[in-house]
């Protein structure tokens, strides 16, 4: 007989039958017991209610028969305990698991926080903001926490790797009386654990005092595929993974309906991947990125949460997702302690439909990126939001029919805006200013088709307009109290005027096309004065209007193309020519 008979015949006679009625074997440890490695162990339908703990290397549990439930439930500990070697292996196939939490043992997770102040702590939340946090928040609750062989779960991963499909963990039975976090499936530190086709329910809407979270991952390596993760109190999947956890994976899954978080992954320079999953209707972040980690967000449908993804002090690449219909922001990035904010937002499908910003941006050191995101729109505050000392870049993006702005750079934010097609916002096409609002550079960019301006400026110091398209929106540019160098535009046919500056204005106007513009190509009012220079000024209803308050401030207007009607006060010193 040949070695590979030799091992169909070993593998024969490796099979235990276990069936609560009539045997061999009538509780599924017992099997176990008897069992020596690599044996399948066929079960029965039935309800069997006893621990289990497999310590046996290459054990694999399946259903006996093709119909029939094999429903396994506990009331305290861990309902199935995996605890093997680095290298061995165990398979969970069909099976249905819960718990019902009705041990009175006073939680350790719960001894972490106090009262209903929990959520807050371990989770922070989106209104703080990191100024809110009381501590570092990528030390919150799944770096805390302790998972040990007597923790109350269903599935807990303590060492080797599991192998788990088709399998159904619900946790809609804990009684109200039980006081702890309980997990669906625990995965401890270097285990590695793979999930395929498995749902992991949590509280039904009768019961939801019962605090329960699907999958957490204590330094573990996770992949989870074709799965459904929903209804639970305190997340769907929290991560907290090392830089030498190589698979860390959440694949074509659903994690929909979970409280505080759907998917929140922490730790510095790991790299977790999230893959074309649906992550909907969670009552916080549907992804939240901790501080350091480099996730990449590819291809998932991410909507109807509070914010879809939230980035805290990380670096993450969001790639061709689609992120629509969130209850604040699409994408929020954010600085903790001045760590530096590095996320890359990219070729995203659309960024559309979220209740505040498409993409908010906030923080000193925060450098997001924004690049090549094929629309931004329908957002109803503004497309791009940048606030409190952040600087962005955003290139080559397509940023359209927003009910605000479709840039909005507040106060002492500043961006590099370059090669985008920004058009049809409700508000300005580009609006930016306030204090120590400085170095913003708007190069090549097409800004058309504005309800209001095509660019707004007000109280902001030096910044760059080089080169763009600005046409058919109401006004071109209008300038308030703000020192811009305007260089090399073609400003046309846009509704009202092609400039206006305005107020204390001191701007550098040199080499712009402006022309057929419905109202004044270039206006200049209040006390503002400047560098008018090399202008092409023809074809708007009045080509140039100075209205002066103070005469004897100069501006030098010179070696401009003028054609048509000039409106300039007797006593205005200036030169045109």
């Amino acid at each position: 007989m040949n070695q590979q008979e030799n091992a169909i015949k070993g593998v024969l006679k490796q099979q235990l039958i276990v069936d609560s009625e009539s045997g061999p074997y009538k509780t599924i440890q017992e099997a176990i017991d008897r069992a020596e490695p690599n044996t399948v162990i066929k079960i029965a339908p039935g309800l069997y209610s006893s621990n289990i703990v497999i310590n046996k290397p290459g054990l694999r549990l399946e259903p006996k028969e093709k119909v029939g439930d094999i429903i396994i439930v506990v009331s305290s500990k861990p309902t199935i305990l995996v605890d093997l070697k680095k290298d061995e292996r165990c398979t969970l196939i069909g099976l249905k698991m819960s718990h019902s939490g009705t041990s009175e043992e006073v939680e350790e997770l719960e001894k972490l926080i106090e009262g209903q102040e929990m959520a807050k702590h371990l989770f922070g939340s989106h209104e703080d903001g990191a100024g809110g946090l009381e501590q570092n928040p990528d030390e919150e609750f799944v770096s805390k926490v302790t998972i040990d062989s007597s923790l109350n779960c269903v599935v807990l991963l303590n060492g080797g790797k599991l192998f788990m499909e088709d399998c159904i963990i619900a946790l809609n039975f804990i009684v109200k009386s039980f006081k702890g976090i309980l997990p669906g499936i625990a995965v401890n530190q270097n285990a590695e654990a793979l999930f395929i086709r498995c749902e992991i329910k949590g509280t039904s809407s009768k019961n939801q005092d019962a605090k329960t979270i699907g999958i957490i991952v204590k330094l573990g390596d996770l992949i989870i595929k074709d799965s459904k993760i929903h209804n639970h109190t305190y997340g769907g999947i929290l991560i907290q993974q090392a830089p030498t956890n190589k698979n860390v994976r959440v694949m074509n899954s659903k994690i929909i309906q979970n409280k505080k978080v759907g998917i929140h992954v922490v730790g510095s320079d790991a790299i977790p991947q999230i893959e074309q999953c649906r992550i909907e209707n969670n009552e916080g972040p549907g992804i939240k990125v901790g501080i350091g980690n480099r996730a990449r967000i590819y291809g998932n449908e991410i909507k109807t949460n509070v914010v879809g993804i939230e980035v805290l002090s990380a670096d993450p690449q969001i790639f061709n997702n689609k992120i629509d219909k969130n209850f604040t922001d699409g994408i929020l990035t954010k600085v903790f302690e001045q760590l530096r904010c590095d996320g890359k937002i990219k070729t995203n499908q659309t960024i559309s439909g979220n209740k505040e910003n498409g993409i908010h941006c906030t923080g000193q050191n925060n450098y997001t990126r924004i690049e090549q995101n094929a629309f931004i729109g329908y957002n109803k505050k503004a497309g791009i939001k940048a606030d409190t000392e952040s600087r962005i870049s955003i290139y080559k993006n397509k940023i359209t029919k927003n009910l605000g702005q479709g840039v909005l750079l507040v106060e002492t934010s500043s961006a590099v805006i370059e090669k985008n097609e920004i058009t049809d916002n409700i508000k300005a096409n580009i609006a930016l200013g306030g204090a120590n609002s400085v170095d913003t550079f708007i190069v090549e960019n097409k800004i058309l088709g504005g309800r209001c301006e095509g660019i707004f400026l007000i109280e902001c110091g030096r910044c760059w307009i080089f080169r763009n398209k600005i046409a058919e929106n109401n006004d071109g540019i209008v300038c308030i109290t703000a020192v811009p160098i305007i260089s090399g535009n073609e400003i046309q046919k846009n509704k009202s005027n092609g400039i206006m500056i305005i107020k204390d204005s001191r701007p550098e106007i040199i080499e712009n096309k402006i022309n057929h513009n419905d109202g004044i190509g270039l206006f200049i009012r209040d006390k503002s004065h400047g560098k008018i220079l090399k202008n092409e000024i023809n074809a708007n209803e009045i080509e140039l209007v100075v209205e002066r308050r103070n005469p004897s401030l100069e501006s030098i207007v010179q070696d401009n193309q003028v054609s048509g009607d000039i409106r300039i006060p007797q006593n205005y010193d200036c030169t045109i020519q």
